[in-house]
C-alpha cells in the first residue's frame, strides 16, 4: 500500500492520506451492507413508491440541511468533532433498522418503518459530506487529491466487490430477517474502525468567513434562495458546473430506484445475483480508476470530464433493451470501467471552481441544488414506471442522461477559478 500510493509516513500529508484510505476500507463494509437497503425493503413488502423513497428523501434532507450545515460550519474553527459526531450517529442508525423485524407489527408497516428511519438518518450523513469535502481540500494539496481520491476509491470498490459478493451469499443462504439483522450489526461496528481512522487525521483549525459569520439570524427558505443567489453570481464556473451536472443528472437520478425494482420484479434477480452485480461493478472500477488517473494527467479534468460523462447514459439504455441477467453483469463491469473517469474528473473540476475562503458554502450550494433535483427525479421515475413499465423508463432516462450529458460540451468548465 505505501510503495502502491508512494506515501512517505514521515510526512503530515501523507500520514493523513494513509488514514483516509484505511478509513475508507472499514466505511465500506457497512456501505457494502447498505447497497441491499432496498432489496430489504421488498423482502419486507414495500412498494415500489416506497422503494423509490430511499432514493428521492435522502435528498431532500440534503436540501434542507446543506445550506445550514455550510454556515454554521463556516462559523467553526475546529470543524472536525461535529464531522465525527454526525457519521457516528448516522451509522449507529443501521443497528436502529437491525432491531425493527423485532417488532411484532405487519411485515409492510415493517417495511415503511425501516425506509423512515434510512431516510430520516440521512440528514446526518448530508451534515458530515458538506464539511468533508472541504476537509478533503485542507489536509490533502491540490497536487494530491487525485492520487488520495484515487487510492481512496481503488480500496472502496475493492471492498466492495468482495463484500457484495460475499454479503450477497450470505443474505441468500441464512434465513430471513435474521440475515439483514447480522449483517448490519456488522456493518456499523467496522464503521466504528472508520471512525477511529478520521480521529486520527490532522486538520488544521479553518478561517471562518468573516460573510457568513456576521450573520446570526434565523435561516428561512428565502434566506437560502438569497445565499443560492449570490453563489451563483459570483462564479462563473461554479454556474457551469451546477447547471451541467443537474441536465446530466435528471436521467442518472430518475433511474436510480427503478434498476433493482426491474432486476428483482421483472427479471427474477435475488440476492445473490444483486450481490454478484454490485462485485462486477466495484470490480472493474478499481482498474478504471487506476486507468483514468493516468489519463487525467495527460489530458485535465475538464477535458477528461466531457469525454467520459457521454458515456453514462448508455448504461441504463442499453440495461432496458437486455432482457438476460448474465448480459446485464457483463454491460454492468463495462459501466464501472467508465464511470471513475466522470467521478474523478467531476471531483477535482468541482474544487477547482470553488473559492478556498468558503468552500463548506459553495459545497452546501452547490449540494442544495444537485439534491432538489435528486429529489424530485426519482419520484417521476417510480411515476412513469408505474404508468408506461420499468423497461420503458430505463431506456427514456438513459436518453434523457446523454443528451443532458451534452451540456459539458455545449458550455464546457474553465480548470482555473474565474468570476466571468
Amino acid at each position: 500500500m505505501y510503495r502502491l500510493f508512494n506515501l512517505q509516513v514521515d510526512r503530515a500529508e501523507d500520514r493523513n492520506a494513509w488514514y483516509l484510505v484505511v478509513e475508507m476500507f472499514w466505511a465500506s463494509m457497512l456501505a457494502s451492507a447498505a447497497t441491499f437497503n432496498a432489496a430489504f425493503a421488498l423482502r419486507l413488502g414495500a412498494t415500489n413508491t416506497q422503494v423509490s423513497l430511499l432514493s428521492s428523501i435522502p435528498a431532500l434532507m440534503a436540501v434542507l440541511v446543506s445550506i445550514p450545515a455550510g454556515r454554521y460550519l463556516n462559523r467553526q474553527s475546529r470543524r472536525k468533532p461535529y464531522l465525527l459526531i454526525t457519521l457516528t450517529l448516522y451509522r449507529a442508525s443501521f443497528v436502529l433498522v437491525a432491531l425493527i423485524p423485532l417488532l411484532l407489527i405487519p411485515d409492510n408497516t415493517k417495511a415503511i418503518l425501516v425506509i423512515t428511519t434510512i431516510v430520516l438518518f440521512s440528514c446526518l450523513a448530508h451534515f458530515f459530506n458538506v464539511g468533508f469535502i472541504p476537509m478533503l481540500s485542507d489536509v490533502i494539496s491540490e497536487g494530491n487529491r487525485a492520487s488520495v481520491f484515487s487510492a481512496r476509491n481503488i480500496i472502496y470498490n475493492l471492498s466492495l466487490s468482495v463484500c457484495g459478493f460475499l454479503f450477497g451469499l450470505w443474505l441468500e443462504n441464512i434465513a430471513f430477517p435474521h440475515n439483514y439483522q447480522i449483517l448490519y450489526v456488522f456493518g456499523f461496528l467496522c464503521s466504528l474502525l472508520s471512525v477511529y481512522y478520521l480521529i486520527k487525521v490532522n486538520v488544521p483549525d479553518s478561517i471562518a468567513s468573516p460573510s457568513i459569520v456576521q450573520t446570526h439570524s434565523k435561516i428561512s427558505i428565502s434566506k437560502l434562495l438569497e445565499m443560492l443567489k449570490d453563489f451563483l453570481s459570483e462564479n462563473k464556473g461554479f454556474i457551469r458546473i451546477t447547471l451541467n451536472t443537474l441536465m446530466h443528472g435528471i436521467g442518472v437520478w430518475a433511474v436510480a430506484p427503478l434498476y433493482v425494482l426491474h432486476f428483482v420484479r421483472d427479471l427474477g434477480a435475488n440476492e445473490g445475483w444483486l450481490g454478484l452485480n454490485s462485485t462486477a461493478a466495484t470490480s472493474t472500477t478499481i482498474l478504471g480508476f487506476i486507468i483514468w488517473r493516468w489519463i487525467i494527467s495527460r489530458w485535465g479534468e475538464p477535458i477528461t470530464l466531457k469525454r467520459a460523462i457521454m458515456w453514462v447514459g448508455f448504461y441504463p439504455f442499453i440495461v432496458g433493451l437486455l432482457p438476460s441477467l448474465t448480459s446485464i453483469l457483463v454491460l454492468t463491469a463495462i459501466n464501472g470501467l467508465i464511470v471513475p473517469g466522470v467521478n474523478l474528473s467531476h471531483f477535482n473540476t468541482l474544487l477547482k471552481v470553488i473559492p478556498a475562503e468558503n468552500r463548506p458554502g459553495y459545497t452546501a450550494a452547490y449540494m442544495t441544488i444537485a439534491n432538489i433535483g435528486a429529489f424530485i427525479c426519482p419520484l417521476i421515475g417510480v411515476s412513469l414506471a408505474n404508468r408506461f413499465g420499468l423497461t420503458a423508463t430505463i431506456i427514456g432516462c438513459g436518453v434523457l442522461c446523454i443528451l443532458g450529458s451534452s451540456s459539458f460540451w455545449l458550455w464546457p468548465i474553465h480548470s482555473q477559478n474565474k468570476s466571468s
